[in-house]
């Protein structure tokens, strides 16, 4: 039996969703068209360039000004993801943030979501060109509810499973949690060591631990 994660079962349905919508558009039955937009709202352009982005910087670019985008952004491999909080910060309410395509965010699919989610609690749109997706729409915000409630589902499944793995390891006499730093023959001896007066530094050394545990060992703090 496969074992499907929500990741893929996001990542399997924003794909289907982009095929869908695609055909839609082309169909006729739910528009797409860019120019219609408001004037008075900024659209801002996010371009980012790297090995594994498959869109080229000439492309992504050509998109976004057809788009009507009023200012570019761009991110490399040294920018280390400031352009895209640049571009953020310039968003004010009203606006909208526009890329070629969702990868180009650099976004898990629960990144993804929180960052639309931060975005819609704005007032601001995104709109993701080669996926056919713009929040401000029923459609859009319909994608962006139905991927949430597929990672709370993800969370919930994550959790029953870690509850399950730790009750069979408890009925198998494993309990959770990290291992004890010390060994009862270990304690034992470091509390001789202390008793007779040798220092923790020294005793933490012949044991082969370090000084914070013998001095939460012995309820003793460093001076």
């Amino acid at each position: 039996m496969v074992d499907f994660t929500a990741s893929d079962i996001c990542a399997s349905f924003i794909s289907n969703s982009r095929r869908a919508s695609k055909n839609l558009i082309k169909a006729g039955k739910i528009g797409f068209d860019l120019n219609n937009q408001d004037s008075k709202k900024m659209k801002i352009g996010y371009v980012r360039i790297g090995d594994y982005v498959k869109f080229t910087d000439e492309s992504q670019r050509f998109a976004l000004h057809k788009a009507g985008c009023q200012n570019i952004i761009n991110d490399n491999q040294q920018s280390n993801g400031s352009g895209l909080t640049s571009a953020l910060e310039l968003l004010n309410k009203d606006d909208v943030l526009v890329v070629k395509g969702f990868e180009i965010l650099g976004k898990t699919v629960k990144g993804l979501v929180e960052l639309i989610n931060d975005l819609h609690s704005r007032s601001i749109n995104l709109i993701a060109l080669e996926d056919c997706v713009d929040t401000g729409t029923v459609e859009g915000r319909f994608l962006v509810h139905v991927t949430e409630r597929l990672l709370l589902m993800n969370k919930a499944l994550n959790n029953e499973r870690t509850h399950l793995s730790l009750a069979v390891g408890k009925a198998k006499g494993r309990l959770g949690g990290r291992p004890p730093a010390l060994t009862p023959e270990q304690k034992d001896k470091a509390h001789a060591m202390i008793f007779a007066g040798v220092p923790v530094r020294e005793v933490a050394k012949q044991i082969g631990s370090n000084q914070a545990t013998i001095y939460r060992l012995v309820g003793a703090k460093p001076i």
